[in-house]
């Protein structure tokens, strides 16, 4: 006969003395032989608890909690367990009934605070960190909760201001260091992230989030080569976390070690299924010069089908005199793309065509606030899912929305997935998006030419010309290029676009044109050493001299920079991935654009600039015809440089009012095509 109560008191004293494994194993034993209770379900849901069982734990303790409703020790682990299984609304409900029962512990609220914010219910865990920090003012837990909370919530100026306050009273803890160097990245502070990232190693040097963090602040500084470092550092310490993966990727990306950053992106991908990763694979391949098209057609397939929603069409919005645009984008600052956008919007007609903007990320500026003067709604998403987004989207009766360049920066282009609007249209994309929710994709007959073997998923719409852009203001004035020495050719573009075919045919340019020289610039990147010695290693493998070429860094104002063009010659258009602004920047002042026209729309935009220019010359058929080309340059004379820089001005590229006409009665034509398909149903 078993003396159960001795039985549980000895498995409580191995619970007492950390035994926890032994414990299960004799409440094993007594479920074998019979024994239930309520006793034994505690016991048996502490044990799994501190075996980090915590499904199991929540299952026995829930189970207690019925017939034990008052016991706040057993509820306060149940309330943890359920947490740490991925269930905060359960977890909510034994906290507050902890909180219930000892309102005057300061404990009972930091963790129902804990779990509400876990759920999202920002209002209500904050006020439980509160109430917690009422009752016992030095708690850097609670205090920990409630900065975490205002960051949720957008509120970052307080979140950093909670989290100096956490740190004051905890200064070794690691995790509040990261913390608040994650609010200051939000910020724009990227010196003080770096600072506090710093502080979190160096209190804790195993701490991968720390790394990972750091290695993203360093990437706004330009600090590319310890970015990377630190990236790698966060991957050997955590080669599980998805997020230190996809991170290294992006770093890789921009430094141009195309392959690696698939690997890194493929494997974030394998431990967690992740839009980000997804989009940063999508956008790294088309770089690449190593992958033709069924290669891409199945990375972008891969993404369609990786984000596909099974979502019923959406009923139109009631009718009126207006349509109601939506442009959805990371990008509305100072950017090449709201510098496209904005010199059609001003000129369309806003009754019309009412703008709204759907808004991810806080950069902001004065281009931002011009934006916001024509628009008639602006909405925020960067704290929306994308389901939730969608519905905004809907919610505001929006006829078409406008996704713009899709592949880049912070864009959220599986918004869309979600049928966010009943048209749906891809501009200032490079590239199909992959979603078959996506409409059409704009673009002219150069960038999307009929009988492309290039995969959309959209239907594309063709104006007569695309690039829209107004002159720099400031525009420098042309002048002579300093005398001496022979040609010049230069390449302003983003170094991940130059990759090995790119550096191939422009080393063997500067071997048969032995007395010229090539200029590189792009922000601060050739101070990263992984960007300027892969770059020259291949263009003397193909036999150029180092010291024809000349990498610049360093940061500088626009016009500071566009004087550059004028002591050089000829610009060289990377391949794949060919220029679009750096291109307009060279024609705007007077300097020709060489370039070779893949067969995708990422590798067209410069021939769909200088086709309008009448500048054929310039467009090579191969890459023979390419460096052959570049090689019979001559001098670009300050007085060819003005016909060029007066040509594009008066050009149609240049002419916003006939893209807003354009653009209206595409927007037009696109809803009439989409009512008469409604009706036909």
């Amino acid at each position: 006969m078993i003396n159960v109560a001795a039985a549980l008191q000895q498995i409580e004293g191995l619970l007492r003395a950390g035994k926890a494994a032994d414990a299960a194993r004799q409440c094993k034993q007594l479920r074998k032989s019979r024994v239930e209770g309520p006793g034994l379900l505690k016991l048996e849901g502490i044990a799994a608890f501190m075996l980090g069982k915590h499904a199991e734990a929540a299952t026995a303790l829930a189970r207690y909690a019925e017939v034990a409703p008052n016991d706040t020790g057993t509820l306060a682990i149940l309330g943890h367990a359920q947490l740490a299984s991925g269930k905060p609304d359960r977890a909510a409900l034994a906290f507050r009934r902890v909180a219930e029962l000892e309102p005057g512990l300061a404990a009972s609220h930091t963790n129902l605070g804990k779990a509400l914010l876990g759920a999202d219910d920002f209002a209500a865990a904050l006020e439980s960190f509160r109430r917690a920090l009422a009752l016992h003012p030095i708690n850097p837990e609670a205090l920990a909760g409630e900065a975490q909370t205002l960051a949720a919530q957008g509120l970052d100026e307080a979140a950093a201001e909670a989290y100096g306050r956490a740190i004051a009273q905890n200064p070794q803890s690691a995790e509040l260091h990261t913390n608040l160097g994650s609010v200051f990245q939000i910020l724009g502070r990227f010196r003080e992230a770096a600072e506090s990232h710093r502080r979190a190693i160096a209190l804790n040097p195993d701490l991968a989030e720390a790394f990972t963090n750091l290695g993203n602040a360093l990437q706004e500084l330009g600090d590319l080569d310890e970015a990377v470092a630190s990236h790698r550092r966060a991957v050997a310490l955590a080669p599980r976390q998805a997020r230190c993966h996809h991170n290294l990727g992006a770093a890789l990306l921009t430094v141009g070690c195309l392959r690696e950053a698939a690997e890194c992106c493929e494997k974030a991908l394998s431990l967690h299924s992740d839009a980000k990763a997804f989009r940063n694979l999508v956008a790294g391949a088309l770089y690449r010069d190593d992958l033709g098209d069924e290669a891409l057609k199945n990375i972008r397939r891969r993404f369609g089908r990786a984000h596909a929603m099974r979502v019923e069409p959406l009923p139109p919005p009631p009718p009126g005199d207006a349509l109601r645009i939506g442009y959805l984008s990371s990008d509305f600052h100072s950017h090449p793309v709201t510098g496209n956008l904005l010199p059609v919007l001003h000129r369309m007609d806003r009754d019309r065509f009412p703008i709204h903007v759907y808004a991810q990320g806080k950069r902001a500026d004065t281009v931002t606030d011009e934006l916001r003067a024509l628009a008639a709604g602006w909405t925020d998403i960067t704290r929306m899912s994308d389901a939730e987004a969608a519905q905004r989207i809907r919610d505001d009766g929006i006829h078409i929305l406008v996704s713009l360049a899709g592949h880049f920066d912070e864009n959220r282009p599986t918004v869309c997935a979600h049928r966010a609007a009943p048209v749906q249209i891809s501009l200032h994309d490079v590239a199909t998006s992959g979603l078959s929710e996506m409409d059409y994709i704009i673009g002219d007959p150069i960038l999307l030419p009929r009988r492309s073997p290039e995969h959309f998923t959209e239907r594309p719409l063709r104006l007569p010309h695309f690039y829209v852009a107004e002159p720099p203001d400031g525009l420098p004035p042309l002048r002579p290029r300093k005398a001496g020495g022979g040609p010049v050719f230069c390449c302003f573009n983003n170094p991940t676009k130059i990759g090995p075919a790119t550096l191939a045919a422009w080393g063997r340019i500067l071997a048969q044109v032995p007395d010229g020289r090539l200029a590189l610039k792009y922000l601060n990147r050739y101070a990263c050493s992984e960007i300027s010695e892969r770059v020259l290693k291949l263009l003397v493998q193909s036999g150029a001299r180092p010291e024809q070429v000349e990498m610049q860094s360093g940061a500088e104002p626009l016009a500071t920079f566009l004087d550059r063009y004028n002591d050089v010659d000829m610009a060289l258009d990377p391949f794949p991935f060919s220029g679009s602004t750096t291109s307009f920047q060279a024609l705007a002042m007077g300097v020709p654009v060489l370039t070779w026209p893949w067969k995708r729309m990422v590798g067209r935009w410069t021939a769909s600039l200088l086709k309008p220019l009448g500048l054929d010359e310039f467009i090579a058929t191969s890459a023979e015809d390419y460096i052959a080309r570049a090689v019979a340059i001559r001098t670009n004379e300050p007085d060819m440089r003005a016909e060029l820089r007066a040509r594009l001005a008066s050009s149609p590229l240049c002419d916003g009012a006939r893209w807003a006409r354009n653009l209206e009665r595409l927007y037009g034509a696109v809803w009439r095509r989409y009512l008469s398909r409604v009706s036909a149903i």
